[in-house]
């Protein structure tokens, strides 16, 4: 069974945006906020951290996309030559 290239699209897409928002929390300029507040979830990251995660996933996104098209990351180290 095959998955079909729309959905691995999509969810490149996906991905993609999400990386990019976290590059965008790493480039926003900081809101003054009271001390005493707690940072919870996304917020509690440095913005190196959000940088580097972001572009993670924009490398994750493109490697599905590369994928989709034909790419095989693991060249014919796998499985015979009939597929």
């Amino acid at each position: 069974m095959r998955i079909p290239v729309w959905l691995t699209l999509g969810i490149a897409a996906l991905v993609i945006i999400f990386g990019s928002y976290r590059i965008y929390l790493a480039t926003r300029p900081v809101v003054d906020k009271p001390e005493d507040a707690p940072r919870r979830g996304f917020y509690s990251m440095s913005k190196r951290a959000h940088l580097f995660v972001g572009v993670i996933y924009l490398a994750l996104g493109a490697g599905l996309i590369a994928t989709s098209f034909g790419w095989n990351p693991f060249g014919s180290s796998g499985g015979s030559a009939d597929q």
